[in-house]
C-alpha cells in the first residue's frame, strides 16, 4: 500500500497516522511486514488543494477479502489524501533500505542532493565527450589514410597507363 499523509503534520502527527494504518490492518487479520517513510514529496497534481504530501509505502499480508474494507477505512481518513493497494505476485525480498527512488535513505527530499547528484554526474559526462572526440580523430586518421592510399594507387595506375601509352607509341612507330 501507497498512502499519502497531508503535508501540514509533523513528525509525531504522521507517526500517529502510520500507528492508526498498523492498527486498522492487524486489527483486519492482516501482517505487517515492512513500513518505509519517503517523507514528504510534490504532488504531480492538486489533492485536497495540496501541492505537497507525505508518502509512506506499507508492505503487508491479508486475506484478499479485508482489502475492500480496508480501502474504504482509508477513504474516509481525513489525514490521508490518497492511498492504492496493489496485489503483489510474488513476496517480495524486503531490505533495511528505504525504497525511496529520491534517495537511499527515508529523509524528506532536500534540493541540495539533487545539485551534487548533477556536479557528480557532470565529469561522466565530460569523459563520455571526450572519448566521442578521440574516436572521432581516430575516425578522421583511417579515413585520411585511405584516401591517401587511394591517392597512392591513382598515381601509380596513372604512371602504368603512362607506360602503356609510351609502350603503344614505340610498337606504332617500329610498326609492328
Amino acid at each position: 500500500m501507497l498512502f499519502i499523509v497531508h503535508p501540514n503534520y509533523e513528525q509525531d502527527r504522521l507517526d500517529a497516522v502510520i500507528s492508526s494504518v498498523h492498527k486498522e490492518i492487524t486489527a483486519k487479520g492482516g501482517t505487517l511486514l515492512k513500513t518505509d517513510n519517503w517523507g514528504k514529496r510534490k504532488l504531480a497534481y492538486l489533492i485536497n488543494k495540496q501541492r505537497y504530501g507525505s508518502f509512506v509505502l506499507l508492505y503487508f499480508e491479508a486475506d484478499p477479502a479485508i482489502i475492500q474494507g480496508l480501502q474504504e477505512w482509508m477513504e474516509i481518513q481525513a489525514q490521508v489524501l490518497h492511498q492504492m493497494i496493489i496485489r503483489l505476485e510474488e513476496k517480495p525480498e524486503l531490505s533495511e533500505v528505504s525504497e525511496n527512488p529520491d534517495s537511499a535513505s527515508s529523509a524528506p527530499y532536500k534540493k541540495n542532493d539533487r545539485r551534487e547528484e548533477r556536479y557528480v554526474k557532470a565529469p561522466v559526462k565530460e569523459v563520455k565527450k571526450e572519448a566521442v572526440v578521440k574516436e572521432a580523430v581516430v575516425e578522421a586518421a583511417v579515413v585520411k589514410e585511405a584516401v591517401v592510399e587511394a591517392a597512392v594507387v591513382e598515381e601509380e595506375v596513372a604512371v602504368v597507363a603512362e607506360k602503356d601509352v609510351a609502350v603503344e607509341e614505340t610498337t606504332e612507330e617500329k610498326g609492328e
